[in-house]
């Protein structure tokens, strides 16, 4: 488990636009446990890949009553986001 400390209001990281992801791979598989372990610590519903320090367009949240096999939690992830 890895959880990162999330970012408050007013740090810089959270005024300045994510960056598109340009490489699906390990290093963004580690960001998304990463987001999912600080979001399942926190506890939250959603976090963003800038809450954690990291200026790249991901998100992860949980889905509204959805289990898994185990009976945990279901998260879902959203890459390259872009709110109009």
């Amino acid at each position: 488990m890895s959880v990162k400390p999330i970012r408050l209001f007013g740090d810089p990281v959270l005024r300045t636009p994510a960056e598109p992801v340009r490489d699906f791979d390990a290093e963004l598989r580690k960001l998304v446990k990463d987001l999912t372990d600080t979001m399942m610590d926190a506890p939250g519903a959603g976090l963003a890949a800038p809450q954690i320090g990291v200026g790249l367009r991901v998100f992860t949240y949980f889905v509204d009553d959805e289990l898994g096999q185990s009976g945990e939690r279901v998260a879902a992830l959203l890459v390259e986001l872009k709110v109009i």
